[in-house]
């Protein structure tokens, strides 16, 4: 018997309702919620660039120019993408506004070595005292984000922003400086989204990125 492809029949349009999305993958097996994280939730125009799509396109090549990375590499995801938030409750279906964040995503083994290698020194550098904490609170954070590189980089993926803003860890400050470069440009741009800040998570490979979307998705239609 030859199997028919998937359909999700209440998904019709680019940017599906909170609504429908519940309705759709509650209990939805895995291979459902990895369709609609490749399709709806990591390719294509986002929500928050619908009016200006050249803006986008442009920011892409822009930044894609500063990291070494190829404009195709970079997309948007959390509720810049779809219009809503994806956290999980009370936060779930919340509309995207002018204090929402830009979730940037860049899939590049390339870059993810570059960071990852970043993180390495880092760490070890923290262990021996190389570099030095120069407060008790960045203390505490340097040690979650040193537990959070271990937890995640085996899963493909690390968030550059872990890293202190030291020229030692170059990739890692020219990502921050990009970051802020990024926001006041979108300032000065006529018909760019109003955000109150833009961050980078880099994945190591396609699998990887379509994997956490996927989790997180599964997190937010089920909280524990």
């Amino acid at each position: 018997m030859i199997k028919p492809f998937t359909n999700i029949p209440l998904i019709t349009s680019q940017f599906p309702s909170p609504e429908e999305l519940l309705l759709s993958l509650t209990n939805a097996p895995r291979a459902v919620r990895e369709i609609v994280a490749r399709l709806w939730l990591t390719e294509g125009l986002p929500s928050a660039f619908l009016r200006s799509p050249a803006i986008y396109e442009d920011l892409r090549g822009w930044l894609g120019s500063r990291l070494d990375v190829h404009p195709k590499e970079i997309t948007l995801i959390g509720s810049a993408r779809i219009g809503y938030s994806l956290a999980p409750p009370p936060d779930f279906g919340r509309p995207f506004h002018s204090g929402s964040d830009l979730d940037l995503s860049i899939v590049s083994d390339n870059l993810f070595q570059r960071v990852t290698s970043e993180f390495t020194n880092f760490s070890s550098e923290v262990q021996s005292g190389v570099v030095v904490p120069r407060t008790p609170r960045e203390r505490i954070l340097w040690g979650e984000n040193i537990a959070f590189g271990v937890r995640n980089i085996p899963k493909g993926f690390f968030d550059p922003n872990k890293l202190p803003n030291f020229s030692r860890y170059h990739v890692a400050q020219q990502i921050s400086q990009s970051m802020w470069a990024l926001m006041r440009r979108l300032e000065v741009t006529d018909g760019a989204p109003e955000v109150s800040r833009a961050s980078i998570r880099v994945y190591r490979d396609w699998k990887s990125f379509v994997d956490r979307v996927s989790f997180n998705l599964l997190a937010a239609l089920n909280p524990a």
